[in-house]
C-alpha cells in the first residue's frame, strides 16, 4: 500500500491525527482535511502531504479538495471519513440549527465525499472507503438522539454503498467504536472516566488491519469495538 493516496477528514486531532500518523509511517501519500490549519500542520509535522483546511459542510471545499488531490497526486485510492461532531443534550432542547450541524457533518459530508471520489476509487487497484461510525449506530443513548441518528444513517448508507460498488472493485467498511478517549467524547459522554477507554491509536490499528486485508480475499464489512470495561456482546 506504499505511496497510495489517502484522504482523511477530521485529521487535525484525536482519531484522525492517530490514523494519519500511522499511515505516514507506512509511506502513504496523505491529504489532510479539517477546520483548523494549525492542527493539520501539527499532524503533518513537516512531512510531505497535502494540507487542505476548510469547513467539511461546504460543498465547494469538498469539490476543491478532490480536484486538488487529483491535480497533485493523479488519483485517489482510499478515503477515511472520520470527521464528526456529537452532542450531550436533552431531546427537547435540541435546536434545528444543532440538528442540521450534526447531520451535515456526520452524514451529508461523508455522503458527498464518497460521491465525489468514487470515479477515482474505481480506477484504483485498492479503492477503499472507511467510515468511522460509533456504537450508537447500533444502540441508542440518552442525550445523544441526533448523534445516534447520524451514525445510524452513516452505517445505513455504507451498507448500501458497499453492495452497489463491491463488484466494481471498491470496498466500503465501517468501524463502530465505543468510547474513545478524545476531546469529543468528553462532550458527548461526560459521565465516562478515562479508565479502560479505547485510544485513538486503537482505531488507527483497526484502519491498518482493514487496509492490510485489502488485497486479500478476506473482508470485514464492519468492525465493532468496545472498552475493556464494557461487558462483552452487549
Amino acid at each position: 500500500m506504499k505511496n497510495k493516496v489517502c484522504i482523511i477528514t477530521g485529521a487535525g486531532g484525536g482519531i484522525g491525527s492517530a490514523i494519519a500518523e500511522s499511515l505516514f509511517e507506512k509511506g502513504f501519500r496523505l491529504v489532510l482535511m479539517g477546520r483548523n490549519e494549525e492542527k493539520l500542520k501539527k499532524t503533518a509535522n513537516g512531512r510531505d502531504c497535502l494540507i487542505l483546511p476548510g469547513d467539511i459542510c461546504d460543498d465547494n471545499y469538498i469539490k476543491e479538495t478532490v480536484e486538488k488531490t487529483i491535480e497533485v497526486y493523479g488519483g485517489i485510492d482510499i478515503v477515511i471519513n472520520n470527521a464528526g461532531v456529537a452532542q450531550s443534550q436533552g431531546f427537547e432542547e435540541i435546536s434545528m440549527e444543532e440538528y442540521d450541524m450534526i447531520m451535515n457533518t456526520n452524514v451529508r459530508a461523508p455522503f458527498l465525499i464518497c460521491q465525489s471520489v468514487l470515479p477515482y476509487l474505481q480506477n484504483s487497484d485498492c479503492g477503499t472507503i472507511i467510515n468511522i461510525a460509533s456504537v450508537t449506530a447500533h444502540k441508542g443513548y440518552a442525550l445523544q438522539s441526533v448523534y445516534a441518528a447520524s451514525k445510524h444513517a452513516l452505517l445505513g448508507f455504507t451498507k448500501a454503498l458497499s453492495k452497489e460498488y463491491y463488484q466494481k472493485g471498491v470496498r466500503a467498511h465501517v468501524i463502530s467504536p465505543g468510547g474513545v478517549f478524545t476531546d469529543m467524547v468528553k462532550v458527548s459522554r461526560p459521565d465516562l472516566s478515562s479508565d479502560g477507554m479505547i485510544l485513538a491509536e486503537d482505531i488507527a490499528e483497526t484502519v491498518n488491519y482493514l487496509l492490510k486485508m485489502r488485497n486479500t480475499a478476506c473482508v470485514a464489512d464492519e468492525i465493532e469495538l468496545h472498552r475493556e470495561t464494557k461487558e462483552p456482546f452487549m
